[in-house]
């Protein structure tokens, strides 16, 4: 265990270890951009939300809905309702706890509203623009929990690529603690 061989065997550990982490980021972030729920407004849409809690409600700046790519600075002027179908009882949207943004892909967005809901179900989305104006077109995207999921993804890929840095670092002590004992003087 002497070998420099062993100090290549602890690189390309260490690289096993990001390339695992890349492995493990990639599907799990498309993931979490499919499973957001869009929509184009103004207008209304039906979204089907299958948990109760609490809901986030993204202004994607650049979006692609339908094959259609969306780019829209502001929604100044942009009036929300969300009514519970089964009920017809309005859900109270409010300002999100703490403003969020992200970048996935080609799409970016920022919070601008929040609503929590009892039970699962279908509500209907009413979107319009001050003045009853028709533009410009704007996605909204609808999610639940993506902030702590991309928190546990960022930690599982920060553990998974210190793994193997820390088998690799582990390997090129022992191989220096073997190296040291063979060369140094034994005491007579």
């Amino acid at each position: 265990m002497r070998s420099p061989l062993w100090f290549v065997v602890a690189g390309l550990i260490a690289l096993a270890g990001f390339a695992g982490a890349l492995f493990y980021v990639m599907p799990r972030l498309s993931a979490a951009d499919s499973a957001m729920i869009r929509v184009v407004v103004p207008g209304n849409a039906v979204l089907t939300l299958d948990k109760a809690g609490r809901y986030t409600i993204y202004h994607e700046t650049r979006s692609m809905v339908d094959g259609r790519y969306y780019a829209s600075g502001t929604v100044s002027g942009l009036r929300l309702g969300l009514t519970d179908e089964a009920t017809r009882e309005p859900v109270t949207l409010t300002g999100p706890a703490m403003q969020s943004s992200y970048k996935i892909g080609n799409r970016s967005g920022t919070s601008i509203y929040a609503f929590t809901i009892d039970r699962p179900g279908r509500y209907r989305l009413a979107a319009d623009l001050a003045g009853g104006r028709n533009e410009p077109k704007a996605v909204l995207a609808i999610e639940q929990g993506m902030l702590g999921g991309m928190f546990s993804l960022i930690v599982g890929a920060i553990a998974i690529a210190f793994a193997g840095f820390g088998v690799a670092g582990a390997l090129v002590l022992v191989v220096l603690w073997r190296r040291s004992k063979a060369v140094a003087p034994r005491a007579s």
